[in-house]
């Protein structure tokens, strides 16, 4: 059994109520994101197109893997879970995820990630991403059915090397491919959250 998530890039406009349903119904504290909605603009042709990504829930998660304290754990229905209580803020996570799936909390030294509202299937609802999204532009459910209830311009990720549980779909008028762009963009902004960071002790 392998859950995985949706996501539409051909008609998300990028209102991030998803990531604010998400924010909520976790009670983050400030700077977590547990799903983050990237804007990908492109020059020729112009376009500009979003992409909403959270945890990957990998067949092969690094997450898994790299923590030294076994916090997480691959559960029979594929979900990836986090047993917040045994986190040590150590990062490893973090550094092991090729999508920078986990956040780490400043103000808790610990490290948060996505669990595809475990709690919340378990008492038969949807994922506060999923029922918040007012265009209905992200799914969960098995990743056979999503292949056959949507359409699956991307399957996966072979690439990376985890085997993430995800189907997307593009938006028609971009050259590349969404999830590797909103990669960048990501790389891009821990790059300079990590630069800030530095400043800020000197």
């Amino acid at each position: 059994m392998a859950l995985g998530f949706w996501m539409n890039n051909k008609n998300c406009y990028g209102c991030k109520t998803c990531s604010i349903a998400c924010k909520s119904e976790k009670q983050l504290n400030e700077g977590v994101l547990l799903r983050k909605v990237s804007c990908i603009r492109q020059d020729s042709p112009v376009n500009v197109s979003f992409l909403s990504m959270s945890c990957n829930h990998c067949e092969d998660p690094a997450c898994v893997k790299a923590c030294p304290v076994e916090a997480y754990t691959k559960l029979d229905n594929g979900i990836v879970k986090q047993d917040h209580d045994k986190c040590i803020g150590c990062k490893m996570c973090i550094e092991a995820c090729p999508y920078n799936a986990p956040c780490y909390d400043e103000e808790e030294s610990k490290t948060y990630k996505c669990d595809m509202c475990y709690d919340r299937q378990q008492r038969g609802e949807l994922p506060a991403c999923v029922a918040a999204c007012p265009g209905a532009n992200i799914a969960v459910g098995e990743m056979e059915d999503l292949q056959k209830n949507h359409q699956a311009d991307i399957v996966s990720d072979e690439n990376s090397g985890t085997k993430p549980n995800f189907v997307i779909t593009v938006d028609p008028k971009l050259n590349k491919e969404p999830d590797d762009s909103a990669m960048e963009q990501r790389d891009v902004e821990v790059d300079v959250n990590t630069a800030a960071a530095d400043a800020a002790k000197k």
